[in-house]
């Protein structure tokens, strides 16, 4: 019916198509969700309420609404229904205030409690569903509006929570994003992976990988691949450890993976870094220096294009 692609990149921000499957934990997701079951069995949990997943229904809930999905139908099984990611980021927020996209707007607030449609005339929304697909083709994001333009054409709307619970959206992302760079602060030597990080959100991929670059600016892979180049960077100014010992403990594959990196940021290898900056050892008290220099020297990073760890 579609095909998956690993939406790992942040060109791909409208939207992500995945199968529907069971999370255990309550997720605060970044995105707006809209579930189609396949398969009845499944339950979703809304804050305190719970709704049985049957065939022919849609719910719609709105980014940061705290949900779950549960049922072993849902286990290993691609056919059990779908979840449509989406955002609103990627269109722009002049496109998002004009009045064609008012009555859109108006059913995407209203998702803040949940949104049931389950009471037929969804007929047209399943066929559109049924066309998208995880592709780059302009296509596709006509189709997304079409499928919101038809839910707001839809009678069969109900709120599923009448006492939603308020979560403040920009205290919480930055509490997400904190976690996000402790992590990788505190696990550089580890072999981190989206999928790793991820997981302590209890985001999917695709959703962790627009999540991280819609708020850090970067792809998930460069701001990896700077903190390990400006940790190495540190211990070569502040140890005698061996450059080997150094790309191993900021976590690099290979002295050979870590000599390319850290040229390719700094332009210098290692060892002509460590040489050129040994006087900042008269400063080792303090990080300042090292920090300013690094800054310096880093100030043309965020335009370079996406480097493989």
């Amino acid at each position: 019916m579609y095909q998956r692609v690993i939406a790992n990149t942040p060109k791909f921000l409208m939207f992500d198509l995945q199968p529907l499957i069971e999370n255990k934990q309550f997720i605060f997701g970044a995105d707006y969700i809209l579930i189609r079951p396949q398969q009845n069995g499944g339950t979703l949990y809304l804050s305190s309420t719970d709704i049985p997943l049957v065939v022919g229904q849609l719910v719609l809930i709105a980014p940061f609404n705290p949900f779950k999905i549960s049922g072993e139908a849902l286990n290993n099984n691609d056919s059990a229904g779908d979840v449509l990611h989406f955002r609103l980021n990627a269109l722009g927020q002049t496109f998002i205030d004009s009045i064609q996209f008012t009555n859109i707007k108006n059913m995407l607030d209203n998702a803040k409690q949940g949104l049931l449609f389950d009471s037929g005339g969804l007929e047209t929304v399943f066929e559109i569903m049924d066309n998208i697909e995880n592709s780059f083709d302009f296509k596709q994001l006509l189709n997304i509006l079409m499928l919101l333009d038809q839910l707001t054409k839809t009678p069969s709307q109900q709120c599923l929570e009448s006492h939603p619970i308020t979560f403040s959206t920009t205290k919480r992302t930055e509490n997400r994003v904190d976690i996000v760079l402790q992590y990788i602060a505190t696990n550089l030597a580890e072999p981190l992976t989206v999928t790793i990080v991820a997981q302590q959100l209890h985001m999917a991929e695709s959703t962790f990988s627009r999540f991280f670059h819609t708020h850090l600016g970067v792809t998930f892979r460069q701001y990896l691949i700077e903190q390990r180049v400006k940790q190495a960077a540190r211990y070569l100014v502040s140890t005698d450890w061996t450059i080997a010992h150094i790309g191993a403990e900021v976590g690099f594959s290979s002295l050979s993976n870590f000599n390319e990196k850290f040229k390719t940021l700094l332009h210098v290898t290692p060892r002509h870094y460590r040489v050129n900056h040994l006087s900042l050892r008269e400063n080792i008290d303090t990080s300042q220096s090292i920090q300013g220099q690094l800054q310096k020297q880093l100030h043309h990073w965020q335009t370079s294009a996406s480097i493989a760890p």
